[in-house]
């Protein structure tokens, strides 16, 4: 059966941690719209609502995440969930982490039920850096789980999990975006992720914000990592920019060596071309291949959208999902160029489709991105 589908879940609205880039930081428990609606009084998502999300959508799904807003190993069923997961061979079956609630137990089902890659959210690597950004986080903790981590695989003579490192970059660990390359290394690593803390509702992250800093100084800091990482044999799973179209070397074979660094880094790949294909052709990727599911059940087309949702679980399959009204309406907009919701505005969605350039008009510039999870 094809699998064109990506699943990214919300297992609770609940943290284990109180970042300080985070929205936990103000917050105990992650309300998602619409705010009356509930299925448990915990804020976790039911097995038994879990199990119908897979049965719908884990056969048809190419990568599923388990989390993505709020701390996923802190659901009291988490290795109950890993192995309904396993059951579909999901060929890439992911979570992020703080990693902090990682038990014996829980590294072993990890890795039994085929886990793909355990993505550790790791904001400094010095113990004074770590505990100021990830309160109240203690820094022999998270070199405790790593370990488990690495034991269970190692014993297990398993290739997966793979471990990636997610690193939020922001002025108080400004200094340590130049240590995560060897860190990753030393800690059996395989990616690394970097992104920049981005504003986030509620939080005042403006003290972190590295958008008034030297662009040209930041840039070289990330690629004096992104190199470092590669000759380490690390793969960049997501790098911020770092070129500009000034500093991209012009002969063809300058050009073609860096093709092939970034190939062998990670940041060129086949799923990046279907993506530029589908976002050209329907003027967003996602809608259609992406289902968001929320704690409360409810569905949204991709991570970005704070609208109405397109559906709930359990009482609408994915057959209901996908081809209702909401979802077409939002489809048909990106279709002829008149998006709805909160696709008006994302810089997500592309400044043309195939239909719009048969015609000849164009589409708005998109003018702003919905802040995502910090990680």
């Amino acid at each position: 059966m094809p699998r064109p589908l990506n699943v990214i879940l919300d297992l609770t609205a609940r943290c284990n941690l109180k970042c300080v880039m985070c929205h936990f930081s103000s917050a105990d428990r992650l309300v998602f719209p619409p705010f009356d609606r509930s299925i448990s009084d915990d804020g976790t998502l039911p097995v038994e609502v879990f199990e119908r999300i897979a049965a719908d959508l884990f056969p048809r799904a190419w990568r599923v995440a388990l989390a993505c807003a709020a701390e996923p190993m802190i659901h009291p069923r988490f290795r109950e969930i890993l192995a309904i997961a396993a059951r579909y061979g999901v060929p890439d079956l992911w979570f992020p982490t703080n990693l902090l609630a990682l038990t014996p137990a829980t590294a072993a089902s990890i890795v039994e039920n085929r886990v793909t890659t355990v993505a550790a959210s790791i904001d400094g690597f010095t113990k004074d850096t770590y505990e100021k950004i990830r309160v109240p986080a203690k820094w022999e903790r998270l070199l405790a789980c790593l370990d488990l981590l690495a034991a269970a695989r190692r014993e297990s003579g398993s290739k997966t999990p793979r471990l990636r490192i997610i690193f939020t970059w922001m002025k108080s660990n400004r200094g340590d975006l130049a240590l995560l390359p060897e860190f990753a290394a030393a800690h059996g690593a395989s990616e690394i992720d970097v992104r920049f803390v981005s504003p986030t509702e509620g939080v005042d992250v403006g003290p972190q914000l590295l958008s008034d800093e030297d662009p040209e100084a930041l840039n070289a800091e990330l690629a004096a990592v992104a190199h470092e990482a590669v000759r380490r044999g690390l793969r960049l799973a997501s790098f911020p920019q770092f070129e500009s179209r000034a500093t991209r070397p012009r002969g063809l074979a300058a050009r073609a060596a860096r093709r092939l660094w970034r190939m062998r880094a990670g940041l060129d790949r086949l799923e990046y071309l279907r993506y530029a294909w589908y976002r050209r052709v329907n003027g967003c990727a996602y809608p259609g291949r992406n289902y968001v599911i929320r704690p409360n059940g409810a569905v949204h087309p991709c991570n970005y959208w704070n609208a109405d949702p397109i559906g709930f679980y359990p009482q609408d399959g994915i057959g209901a999902i996908a081809a209702g009204a909401p979802l077409a309406r939002i489809l048909e907009g990106l279709r002829t160029g008149r998006p709805v919701g909160t696709c008006d505005g994302c810089q997500e969605r592309g400044f043309t489709t195939m239909y719009r350039l048969r015609s000849g008009a164009s589409t708005r510039a998109a003018t702003a991105r919905l802040p995502t999870h910090p990680g």
